[in-house]
């Protein structure tokens, strides 16, 4: 999908993604073996998030397996991604990813958590 540059990439997204802190770990990166890497999600949505790491070399269409947690709901869950774009802040990396595998129960419970008016409006 090509998007015209002048616009905010909050506009050329498909979904709307919505801010949070949740802890997860990397579990596989492309081209790193054996690779378990704490990291947190600081948005999300039914098409993908953005992931906060320590520095490390990870390249934009590279394949990501997560573990996500919701603690306040005591929720885990595995999601599989690709690296779609990638951008150094100090000495964290922030991660686009697009998701490519997650359940869509799950997927349904974390946004429905993160938006409880989005929730209240999708059940009227």
């Amino acid at each position: 999908m090509f998007y015209k540059k002048d616009k905010k990439p909050e506009d050329r997204r498909k979904y709307r993604r919505y801010k949070c802190l949740l802890p997860a770990e990397v579990l596989k990166a492309e081209g790193k073996d054996k690779f378990v890497e704490r990291a947190s999600i600081h948005d999300f949505s039914c098409g993908g998030s953005k992931l906060i790491i320590n520095f490390i070399t990870l390249d934009p269409g590279s394949d990501m397996n997560l573990r996500v947690y919701v603690p306040e709901k005591e929720l885990r869950t595995s999601l599989k991604s690709e690296i779609v774009w990638r951008k150094f802040s100090g000495e964290k990396l922030e991660i686009g990813l697009k998701i490519k595998d997650m359940e869509e129960e799950t997927k349904g419970e974390i946004i429905d958590w993160l938006a409880p008016a989005w929730s209240e409006k999708k059940n009227k």
